[in-house]
């Protein structure tokens, strides 16, 4: 089961807000194991697709497909 994108720190929120212009409309991601939140975010400036954990299996997980992403080196993907 996801968590809403708003349980992620405000710090975090405050900075996808920044890269993206400010106002913002987030819309969850539905399908998917092992990402606790996940959510397309889109601003004036763009669109950022976010992925969070805090289970260590699932951090792990992440941390795994980040590593593969930038090894295949397909659609890398920018971590905060």
């Amino acid at each position: 089961m996801r968590s809403d994108w708003t349980a992620l720190p405000e710090a975090v929120i405050t900075e996808i807000a920044d890269r993206i212009g400010g106002a913002f409309e987030v819309t969850p991601a539905v399908p998917g194991d092992r990402a606790e939140i996940a959510a397309t975010v889109t601003g004036p400036n763009g669109t950022v697709f976010i992925k969070a954990a805090s289970a260590a299996t699932n951090v792990l997980t992440l941390r795994y497909e980040l590593a593969v992403t930038k090894t295949v080196g397909r659609y890398p993907a920018v971590v905060l």
